[in-house]
């Protein structure tokens, strides 16, 4: 293969051209030297004026394996001397500036690093954890620099674990793309007010923001209502079928049929009712005759979960203040919790009529991120383990 055709592969542009290929004698090392003809004039990298090369500056960076051999480029990279400019080193279109490695070889490490652990990938590619980590690092700070919030007017709001400990990441995403557009360690007021800022220093506009679907805990109200006065919360229908589910299995653990632990009869109850097989509806109609208390309480979670069966928020009003009268009237008590609950965020539950916005996506989201966290085999630093996610799961753009 001839230099020219070496030059193709690597993309190079005027005025860079392949100078030599060198082998070792163990086959282990392949150098590829670049260069710029001597008497040639470049243009500045800033105004583009042709200018005379001022002095060089020799550099080298680790290129994608061939074969089984190691691949360096090394060039004498030119500065020029421009009389408006001043001294200044041009651009190269295989690398970026300040790195020590192609953009070639970047892309195929993060490539890599998007389904391993940062320490395997160093391992393929044969470089040092370190190296990889800053790839990464890199990768995710140009992007986190680039993003541009001017456009987002709903978010989803939810947090996941970290580490033992209730340590805590807040997460809040995109609801309209989907993109994690923030994250900070713990939970709460606080959480929201790094958001805000945030949102404000990536040209968005918290005035714009009109909806948040959260869960119905108390951590994030007090932050929303202090830096986005004119959002409108929506308790989270997932979160909500998660309460009732709850509240029913405590029912059936006080209740048990005939004595007996049933755990498939457990999932059976728990599972969506649309979705039950034949004999699993067979199993609920006769817990439903052999345990009032328990059949009941089976009823009520169900008639809750109609809720979102209604095609508007007028007759799925009437619905929850009937369901309402029910629980009280006739409910155990851990049911009549789960109604004070339910009484007490009513509005905030019915605003899923306005948006139809749920978190299911981030539940699906908190998932990977776990799986992540196992394959890492746990993120001591958590500073690290929001990187990892934001470059996994963030839809980065750059």
């Amino acid at each position: 293969m001839e230099n020219r055709d070496i030059g193709r592969l690597l993309r190079l542009k005027v005025p860079w051209k392949v100078i030599d290929v060198r082998m070792s004698g163990d086959l282990k090392r392949v150098d590829i030297e670049l260069g710029v003809e001597h008497d040639r004039m470049v243009g500045c990298p800033s105004c583009g004026t042709m200018c005379s090369v001022h002095d060089r500056v020799r550099r080298t960076w680790r290129h994608l394996d061939i074969m089984d051999a190691e691949c360096y480029i090394t060039a004498d990279i030119p500065r020029t001397r421009c009389e408006k400019c001043g001294i200044l080193r041009i651009k190269t279109s295989w690398a970026d500036e300040f790195v020590s490695y192609t953009n070639m070889f970047e892309k195929k490490t993060l490539g890599l690093l998007r389904s391993m652990p940062i320490s395997r990938a160093a391992m393929e590619m044969r470089i040092g954890y370190g190296v990889v980590e800053g790839m990464m690092d890199r990768f995710v700070h140009k992007a986190l620099d680039m993003m541009d919030l001017s456009s987002v007017r709903n978010i989803m709001l939810d947090e996941t674990s970290s580490k033992r400990g209730h340590r805590y990441i807040t997460i809040i995403t995109d609801a309209d793309t989907g993109r994690i557009i923030f994250m900070c360690k713990g939970k709460g007021a606080d959480s929201i007010g790094e958001f805000r800022k945030w949102l404000v220093e990536h040209n968005g506009d918290p005035r714009n923001v009109r909806m948040v679907s959260c869960d119905l805990s108390r951590s994030f109200l007090s932050g929303l209502d202090k830096h986005f006065k004119r959002m409108r919360i929506v308790y989270d229908r997932f979160h909500l079928v998660q309460m009732a589910n709850t509240a029913l299995d405590e029912v059936r653990s006080k209740n048990q049929v005939n004595g007996q632990r049933d755990k498939k009869l457990r999932f059976t109850l728990l599972r969506n009712s649309g979705r039950l097989s034949e004999d699993d509806r067979k199993r609920v109609f006769d817990v439903k005759n052999d345990n009032v208390v328990l059949g009941k309480a089976y009823e009520m979670k169900e008639s809750l979960l109609q809720l979102y069966d209604y095609p508007d928020r007028m007759s799925a009003t009437e619905h929850l203040r009937q369901w309402l009268k029910w629980v009280f009237a006739e409910g155990t008590d851990r049911m009549k919790r789960l109604g004070n609950t339910v009484a007490k965020h009513f509005s905030k539950i019915l605003n899923w009529f306005r948006s139809r916005m749920s978190n299911g996506f981030l539940e699906g989201l908190n998932g990977m991120i776990q799986s992540t966290k196992r394959i890492g085999r746990g993120y001591p630093n958590t500073d690290n383990f929001i990187r990892i996610i934001y470059f996994r799961h963030g839809r980065l753009d750059v």
